[in-house]
């Protein structure tokens, strides 16, 4: 069994919640009102709610990847991306501008597989994803959530039960996995931590 097979399995609904998947398909980040007179020499182009729904389901099952902190082109990436992940099935791998890259999973298994089993790294640096939302603008994101292994040293023993771990990791943001080792407390040089 590997180390990522050893981990303890999903807290159930903490990625969905962590990165806000599965948002309320009804929910619509801009109003289907009129929209004030565009600028001179620009259209503004009203799409229905139904329409909407139709462009971005195919996009569902898209993950946003970027290496941090360092730039990387497209091929090496790519060829990386493919011997690190190994899809069962198809991912088509789309070049965005600001070093963003589009990562679209023709299996659900295999986007889940990747979406929880990181933490990914390209070269020795951490490759952040992030489920693609609408209106992604590559020019003007900022990463504000990233999923990180914490390493907590010297923890009393007493602290290893998986309800004081989730406890202790909520302070530094939501509990996405414990390492088994950690919840079983076969290991009491420190904790490690998915938040």
């Amino acid at each position: 069994m590997s180390f990522k097979a050893k981990l303890v399995g999903d807290i159930p609904g903490a990625f969905a919640q962590a990165f806000k998947f599965h948002a309320d398909e009804n929910e619509e980040p801009f109003s289907n009102e009129e929209v004030d007179d565009p600028p001179e020499g620009t259209v503004a182009i009203k799409l229905s709610k139904r329409t909407k729904m139709n462009i971005r389901a195919k996009w569902a099952h898209s993950l946003i990847v970027k290496v941090f902190g360092q730039t990387v082109g497209f091929h090496f990436l790519h060829s990386r991306i493919m011997q690190l992940w190994k899809p069962a099935g198809r991912l088509d791998y789309i070049d965005l501008e600001n070093d963003f890259y589009l990562c679209k999973f023709r299996l659900v298994e295999d986007f889940e597989k990747v979406l929880k089993g990181g933490p990914w790294f390209i070269s020795e640096h951490y490759l952040t994803i992030h489920a693609w939302e609408p209106y992604f603008k590559p020019n003007v994101v900022a990463c504000s959530k990233v999923a990180i292994w914490v390493c907590l040293p010297r923890l009393p023993i007493e602290l290893y039960e998986m309800e004081v771990l989730k406890e202790i990791g909520r302070a530094i943001g939501p509990v996405l996995r414990v390492d088994a080792n950690t919840a079983v407390g076969t290991r009491g040089r420190y904790a490690r931590l998915c938040v």
